[in-house]
């Protein structure tokens, strides 16, 4: 199951909705996850989505604020809903007959609200007994070896995250291009 992930700080104006078009239609990914769209999902054309084979499977809920993280999907597929909140979606879809969880992130900037998050996704992954994938934009980082700058990270948020990652099992991918967790 092919899976797109893209924090693309706003989809309203074209060149970024024509780069998202491009990108969907070279890789056909069957899941498309959208973070920071800067609008709101109702100013998004159905018959654009459907044209691109997809529709929207969920968006996470920020109150009175615009949602920042969108899951669409084939129109061939049918996720589950398993939970969404103001950092993350998860859902459980099918694959090859197996059910599979995949958590998408949006996580806080503040690495207090984060907490809250790396014990939403440690409950709902404790109840049930089946694979994983997290994937976004987890805003922290694993260790200075991530960071650039001339000052040196925050240790704690650090060392929040690669608790959190390390208790829940979770194997780090190798990435193309920029070097990000």
């Amino acid at each position: 199951m092919k899976c797109f992930f893209w924090n693309l700080r706003g989809l309203a104006n074209s060149p970024t909705k024509l780069a998202l078009k491009k990108l969907l239609v070279k890789f056909k990914p069957e899941l498309c996850f959208l973070a920071e769209p800067w609008m709101s999902i109702s100013n998004l054309s159905p018959r654009w989505l459907y044209n691109l084979g997809l529709k929207v499977c969920a968006i996470n809920n920020r109150g009175s604020l615009l949602p920042n993280l969108w899951c669409l999907c084939s129109i061939n597929i049918s996720p589950t809903i398993i939970n969404v909140d103001d950092q993350q979606i998860t859902i459980q879809v099918d694959v090859k007959g197996k059910p599979f969880g995949i958590t998408v992130v949006y996580a806080s900037t503040c690495y207090i609200t984060r907490r809250n998050l790396w014990s939403a996704i440690s409950l709902i992954h404790s109840q049930f007994n089946i694979p994983w994938s997290c994937i976004g934009d987890f805003n922290t980082i694993l260790g200075s070896h991530e960071h650039q700058g001339k000052h040196e990270p925050t240790r704690l948020p650090m060392s929040d995250f690669q608790t959190w990652s390390d208790s829940n099992n979770l194997i780090h991918l190798h990435t193309k291009g920029t070097f990000l967790t």
